[in-house]
């Protein structure tokens, strides 16, 4: 908001230079953005949070400056004597309110003999200062008024109002109004209207209508000033696509305290420079003000969430500068709320009001004090674990990708995610920004698709973050943390090796690697049936029975719905799951004291028959003894019957204890073969 140093000075006893004011200001939580020199004025743009609209007025700033130096404020006469009152519903203006929750309060005047004119060379400075742009000496006045006291106020052409009267209803199926910038806006009911007997002649709190708005030729006006519902006018706004200096403050909040007395002090300046005379009495329908509440504050709360001792006499002076009318009653303050305070509610927010008006700068500082607990210890090793990943992984020749937390529907829909536990935003920005993500595999194909676009043609990402899920038990969203790997393109050849397609096991080597260096326990790779992976080339991670993670190659019609053309491998794994395996601390062993005796092995079983139940049998029937079982052929082809499949393992045999003899491998090797027969079906080769 804009503040004209000149006309400040006419609120505040005794003068205050311009750099002291703003320091005094700045102090207290009112950030001057810039000052500008326009035509000798200091003009400061102040940055005005949206729980202060009382701020948003030459008096709110007065107020706040006298708070924080302790000069006095000098309100306008008009002002002074009505503010906190109320005239009588009878007036001389007819007013019906049809929509009594849109608008709260709603008042009128009516002044004949205007003379319309240009307004006088001080006013149309101190508007110019603001940004406003001088129009006539009525709609002016009416403005400083608004920039003055925060209360938007408008005049209507009087002649120009059918029946001579006023409704504030909601605006009819297919009405319309040509609003004062010369566009004709459709209105719907959604939308409302300030209406004569007739038609709508304005958009309450947002515009005023062509029609009845302010000529040279005009005569006698009626002067409003009226209280509307926030949201009504913030969703007009939207609708319409337009905004004022009047919808910015209804928006945020306006004083019902302050109508009757911004409608008098605009009927003052009419008088003194238009010439006009007020004719009968003003109408003031709707509510009735609210009374100001009160809030006690107990005396041993400050110095507990300050961490300071401010002596009594201080802090009742704080509270009398802001006008809180602070009263002692034992060890409490019991202090009277401004109408124009909509932000004090509670004793924290008195304890605020103390904090910033003493000094955040006497505030000394100094670290917290706290005490672990096993959330803090959780936390800790989570963190721990995720950096571990990272290393790993990004020795591994990953990049780490972060990508946004809401997601659309189509993409979760694309995965073949239910949608019953989704967590859905109500009033998102886009449909692109629905839902907060279940997964990380949609966002990770997303950036795998943004890349191939840019020729990129080695992807190998990861990304830890967190996910979220409804939990319908306690109607809250459930976070959890996550890995997701993906990768796709090609592997660039060397010496020895030519170039080829990333695949299946790439992925697996990955993820087995990273199992393996965070010391996971005795986790499994299961064949696995997944909504987005193809059978027979997806794979679950297995810790104590239960499922942390799974991986695989994406189908083809799921990589075609996030348009990617090849061939993409992804994997997905819950870090809370494994936390409770893994064993960051790394331990060293000896190098072997005895040899190893090596054999080879080759079988013939079922495609169906997955690699873990293998290593399971061979190292079941060897008792400890093997240290290693490497695969080192597949074929499938003409030689072998459909369904099924040949492997070639070599098995490392070793004991830590003794030298194991020739004998004693073969019978225990012979053992491993006979099981591989009996239980699995195989024939040895």
């Amino acid at each position: 908001m804009r503040v004209s140093f000149d006309w400040l000075k006419d609120y505040i006893v005794p003068k205050i230079d311009c750099q002291k004011a703003q320091g005094s200001l700045t102090m207290a939580g009112l950030e001057i953005a810039s000052i500008t020199d326009i035509e000798g004025d200091s003009v400061m743009e102040i940055e005005v949070t949206p729980n202060r609209p009382d701020c948003l007025s030459m008096l709110g700033i007065a107020r706040e400056l006298s708070a924080s130096s302790g000069v006095s404020v000098k309100l306008p006469e008009a002002i002074r004597k009505n503010f906190m009152k109320k005239a009588g519903s009878r007036g001389s203006v007819k007013i019906e309110i049809q929509d009594k929750t849109g608008c709260t309060r709603y008042a009128g005047s009516i002044m004949k003999n205007v003379k319309v004119g240009q307004s006088p060379k001080w006013l149309t400075q101190r508007l110019n200062a603001l940004g406003a742009r001088a129009v006539n000496n009525i709609a002016d006045i009416t403005n400083y008024v608004m920039f003055e006291t925060g209360q938007p106020l408008h005049a209507f052409d009087l002649d120009k109002l059918e029946g001579k009267r006023i409704i504030v209803r909601r605006a009819k199926k297919n009405e319309s109004i040509m609003t004062i910038d010369g566009v004709n806006r459709q209105l719907d009911p959604n939308i409302l209207v300030i209406a004569d007997a007739v038609k709508p002649v304005a958009i309450a709190g947002i515009m005023g209508g062509k029609a009845t708005e302010i000529t040279e030729t005009t005569k006698n006006i009626l002067i409003e000033s009226a209280c509307f519902d926030p949201v009504v006018i913030r969703k007009g706004c939207r609708q319409l696509g337009i905004a004022s200096e009047s919808s910015y403050r209804f928006e945020r909040w306006v004083d019902n305290a302050m109508i009757l007395a911004a409608n008098l002090r605009a009927q003052e300046l009419i008088k003194e420079f238009a010439g006009a005379r007020v004719s009968g009495s003003m109408s003031d329908a709707g509510h009735a003000i609210e009374k100001e509440i009160k809030i006690s504050l107990s005396l041993e709360e400050i110095p507990r969430i300050l961490g300071i001792d401010i002596d009594l006499e201080s802090i009742k002076d704080i509270f009398k500068r802001l006008n809180l009318r602070p009263v002692k009653k034992k060890n409490k303050i019991i202090i009277t709320v401004p109408s124009y305070r909509t932000d004090l509610s509670r004793d924290i927010d008195l304890i605020e009001e103390i904090a910033r008006l003493h000094g955040y700068n006497k505030v000394p500082s100094r670290l917290p004090s706290f005490t672990p607990h096993k959330t803090y210890a959780l936390e800790k090793k989570t963190a721990a674990l995720e950096k571990e990943i990272r290393k790993i992984l990004c020795n591994l020749g990953l990049n780490e990708v972060i990508t946004y937390t809401l997601t659309s529907r189509n993409e979760v829909e694309y995965l073949g995610i239910p949608s019953d536990n989704l967590v859905v935003l109500k009033n998102p920005m886009s449909s692109q920004q629905e839902i907060m993500r279940p997964s990380l595999i949609s966002e990770m194909l997303e950036v795998l698709n943004w890349n191939l676009n840019r020729k990129n043609t080695l992807l190998q990402l990861f990304e830890i973050n967190k996910v979220y899920t409804m939990n319908k038990a306690t109607g809250q969203a459930d976070e959890t943390m996550r890995l997701s790997i993906g990768i796709c393109g090609n592997k660039p050849g060397n010496w020895k090796e030519k170039p080829r397609d990333l695949d299946f096991f790439d992925l697996k080597g990955v993820v087995e690697t990273l199992m393996d260096s965070i010391g996971a326990r005795d986790y499994k790779m299961e064949k696995l049936e997944h909504a987005s992976l193809k059978e027979n080339l997806s794979s679950s991670i297995n810790v104590d029975g239960k499922t942390c993670g799974v991986f695989g190659e994406v189908k083809e019609d799921v990589a075609r719905k996030f348009d990617i053309k090849r061939k993409a491998y992804v994997a997905e794994l819950c870090l809370d799951s494994l936390l409770s395996s893994a064993s960051l601390k790394k331990t060293f062993t000896s190098l072997p004291k005895y040899p190893s005796i090596k054999r080879d092995i080759a079988i013939l079983l079922d495609d169906t028959i997955s690699a873990s139940s293998i290593y399971d049998v061979i190292k079941d029937e060897a008792r400890g003894l093997v240290k290693s079982v490497d695969v080192f052929d597949l074929y499938k082809g003409q030689q072998i019957e459909a369904g099924k499949k040949s492997l070639a393992y070599t098995i490392e045999y070793r004991s830590g204890e003794r030298t194991l003899i020739d004998k004693e491998v073969n019978d225990l090797h012979k053992k491993v073969q006979d099981a591989l027969t009996k239980r699995l079906g195989a024939q040895i080769r």
